[in-house]
């Protein structure tokens, strides 16, 4: 794959994920998709992953070429200076990517030292008293721990799942522990550590994009808002859930929030005001709107809507195909299969050796 090609893909993608994001944005902000604005982050992020693997492995459809604006007088050199750049571009983007992947990794390193770290507390059996016992069966069975650590309560879910309580939260009213791990075992029940997981992933390759950790910020928002909503269900367990929350910031616990693959309890002080404010809310008994799966069919919508803008920065386009040739490695694999398929511009066979021919 050259570099300019590998420009023209990474400066479309640039594109298509800002409007996919904008597109996510507003949808998440509808009132009747608003609930269920973690499933609208979520399916983006997994469209995102889906629109740079195809990116990468299949041709797309050139509306416009170089050609239709550059002169023909210039086009050696326009080549040459793409092709550095598409250079630079290329190794920066896969330098960048390989240090949040590693930051990463060493985050579920620190992690999970922390979580072997804590301890189970024979006497954390008190808090199914408050109604965590029946929910045992849509849960199944879960790791509870204690850890020394002035920490966040967060949940952690690599081989199986696991909340961990900090020391300070022994001391707190069986109801307000009660609605600290009902809250955590939501987030758990949500599969939001997959959710997670997958927005680190689309941080790792969107790490130039700011669009891309503002709505990493939206998306942590929205899980916590999900799980206020879904962990609480008569006025007394809402009553208890503020004062655990009141009572977590007096503590000042650390935030979890860096974490690569656990989701904290406390964030950041406009989150708790959102949160507080919506848990006043559901007081008052304020209807909550859920359509889930329609959310994410118009996002998978705009994925595809998105796809078809690409940005005509490569000078080797030509205006004789309206599809892009498909990408070498792919090219590869079903020329081995017995597939044969066009890996070169029109035309460029004529001046370079193409693999159809070696």
């Amino acid at each position: 794959m050259s570099y300019p090609l590998v420009l023209e893909i990474l400066a479309s993608l640039i594109v298509q994920v800002a409007i996919l994001v904008g597109m996510t944005s507003w949808i998440a902000r509808r009132p009747r998709f608003a609930a269920n604005a973690d499933v609208c982050w979520s399916t983006m992020h997994v469209c995102v992953l889906l629109l740079t693997a195809a990116a990468f492995s299949l041709p797309h459809l050139r509306l416009v070429t170089w050609s239709d604006f550059g002169p023909a007088r210039q086009h050696l050199r326009a080549v040459m200076a793409v092709d550095y750049v598409g250079w630079l571009a290329t190794w920066a983007w896969l330098s960048g990517s390989v240090v949040i992947l590693l930051a990463c990794v060493a985050g579920i390193c620190q992690t999970t030292y922390l979580v072997r770290r804590a301890v189970v507390d024979p006497n954390i059996g008190q808090l199914h008293q408050r109604g965590i016992a029946n929910d045992a069966s849509r849960f199944g069975e879960l790791e509870t721990r204690i850890i020394s650590s002035n920490l966040s309560p967060f949940c952690w879910q690599i081989h199986h799942p696991v909340i961990v309580l900090p020391e300070v939260v022994r001391g707190f009213p069986p109801g307000e522990q009660a609605a600290i791990l009902r809250h955590e075992r939501t987030h758990i029940e949500l599969q939001h550590p997959l959710h997670l997981f997958l927005q680190r992933l689309v941080e790792a390759a969107y790490w130039f994009h700011p669009l891309v950790w503002w709505a990493s910020q939206q998306a942590a928002a929205a899980r916590e808002l999900r799980c206020d909503r879904d962990s609480v269900r008569t006025k007394v367990e809402i009553v208890d859930y503020l004062r655990s929350l009141l009572r977590l910031v007096e503590s000042k616990v650390a935030s979890t929030s860096g974490l690569p693959a656990g989701i904290g309890f406390v964030g950041s002080t406009s989150l708790l005001k959102r949160r507080a404010e919506q848990l006043a809310d559901l007081l008052k008994q304020n209807a909550v709107h859920r359509q889930p799966r329609r959310a994410a069919a118009i996002i998978v919508l705009c994925t595809i809507f998105c796809s078809a803008f690409w940005l005509p920065v490569n000078p080797n386009a030509s205006r004789r195909s309206a599809w892009s040739p498909w990408p070498t490695w792919t090219a590869q694999v079903l020329n081995t299969a017995g597939i044969i398929i066009r890996d070169y511009e029109v035309d460029g066979h004529r001046l370079v050796l193409s693999n159809h021919h070696r």
